[in-house]
C-alpha cells in the first residue's frame, strides 16, 4: 500500500434499500456522491452487489487515478466470511491505494459512536444492533427481513399493505392506509399484488412512510402498529444495552431516524422514559470514510 500517494477517501454504505457511494479529499471535504440501488448480496445476490459497486465506483471515481484512493465499503449482508473475501477481491481488482470492506455495522459503530464503546441500533430497511464493550461486539438481530421483528423500513412497510389489504376485505385496516399506499402506487392496490411481490424487501420498505403519515393525520390504526414495532425494537434495544456499562451510550442510526421525534416516544413507551436513548443523524457513509482514512497516515 502506497499510504503517502493516497489523495482521496471513498466511503461506500450499502443497506437493503439504497448504496451511498461518497468520494472526499483526505480532510473529508465532499468531492463526488451517487446513491444506487441495494447491494445487500444475500437479498440480490453477489454478481448484482458487484455491478452496484462497479458502476458507483465508476461514477464517483471517473478519471481518478484509483491508486490515490483508499476505500472502506460497508455492506448489509456481507459479513459471511464467503462474501466478505469476495468483495474484498473484487475491491482489489481496482488497484485502489488502500481498500478493505465489512458489513454496514462498522460503518455504523463509527459514524454512531466515534470510536466509543456503546450500542448502534441501525434502523433503515432491516433493523440490527451492535454492541461494542469491553473489548467484545455482539450483534442482536440483523437475520434479514424474513425473520427480523421491529421497528424498520420492511416492517411498516410490510404493515402498511397489510392494512390497507384488510381494508380492502372488509375485516379491518385503515382506509386512510389503503388511500395513502394506492397513491404511492398510482394506480389500484388489488392490480399490484405481482409488482409487490417482484420488488421485493427494498419495494416493501418503500410504503413505511405511509405509516407515519397517516399516524401525523390521527389514524388510530397507524398507531397501533407503531407502538407494536416499538415494542419488538424495544426488545432488541435492551438486550443490546444489556452488554453495557451503565456509561456507555446507545444510539440509534439509519434512515428511520428521519422519523424521530415520532419513534421516540414509543420506544421510550417500552423501554421507560429515563432510558438513555440517542438519535443520531450522522450518515453511515461517514463511518466508512473514517475507516477509509484510519488506512492513510497522511493528514490535513
Amino acid at each position: 500500500m502506497s499510504e503517502n500517494k493516497i489523495k482521496y477517501l471513498l466511503g461506500i454504505d450499502g443497506g437493503g434499500t439504497k448504496t451511498e457511494f461518497l468520494l472526499t479529499d483526505l480532510c473529508k471535504a465532499k468531492i463526488r456522491r451517487t446513491v444506487l440501488g441495494t447491494s445487500n448480496p444475500v437479498n440480490t445476490g453477489i454478481e448484482s452487489c458487484k455491478s452496484v459497486l462497479r458502476q458507483g465506483i465508476s461514477e464517483v471515481c471517473e478519471g481518478m487515478d484509483y491508486s490515490e484512493v483508499s476505500v472502506f465499503a460497508g455492506l448489509a449482508g456481507s459479513s459471511a466470511e464467503n462474501l466478505k473475501a469476495e468483495i474484498h477481491s473484487f475491491l482489489g481488482s481496482f488497484h485502489f491505494g488502500a481498500y478493505s470492506n465489512g458489513s454496514d455495522a462498522d460503518s455504523a459503530l463509527e459514524a454512531a459512536l466515534k470510536g466509543e464503546n456503546g450500542a448502534a441500533v441501525i434502523m433503515g430497511t432491516g433493523i440490527v444492533a451492535f454492541s461494542r464493550s469491553q473489548g467484545e461486539l455482539h450483534r442482536i438481530g440483523g437475520r434479514g427481513y424474513m425473520i427480523d421483528k421491529g421497528t424498520s423500513g420492511f416492517c411498516f412497510g410490510s404493515d402498511a399493505l397489510n392494512s390497507a389489504f384488510e381494508f380492502l376485505d372488509g375485516r379491518g385496516g385503515s382506509g386512510l392506509i389503503l388511500k395513502l399506499v394506492e397513491k404511492r402506487l398510482g394506480k389500484s392496490l388489488e392490480s399490484s399484488v405481482s409488482e409487490i411481490y417482484a420488488g421485493g424487501a427494498a419495494f416493501v420498505a418503500s410504503f413505511a412512510p405511509v405509516i407515519f403519515e397517516a399516524y401525523e393525520q390521527g389514524d388510530a390504526e397507524a398507531e397501533k402498529i407503531l407502538d407494536r414495532n416499538a415494542r419488538e425494537a424495544a426488545k432488541l434495544i435492551t438486550a443490546a444495552h444489556s452488554f453495557l456499562k451503565s456509561d456507555e451510550k446507545t444510539v440509534i442510526c439509519g434512515g428511520l431516524c428521519r422519523q424521530k421525534d415520532i419513534l421516540k416516544p414509543f420506544l421510550l413507551r417500552h423501554l421507560g422514559e429515563t432510558f438513555p436513548l440517542i438519535f443520531s443523524d450522522e450518515p453511515m457513509v461517514n463511518g466508512a470514510l473514517s475507516i477509509a482514512y484510519g488506512a492513510v497516515k497522511n493528514s490535513c
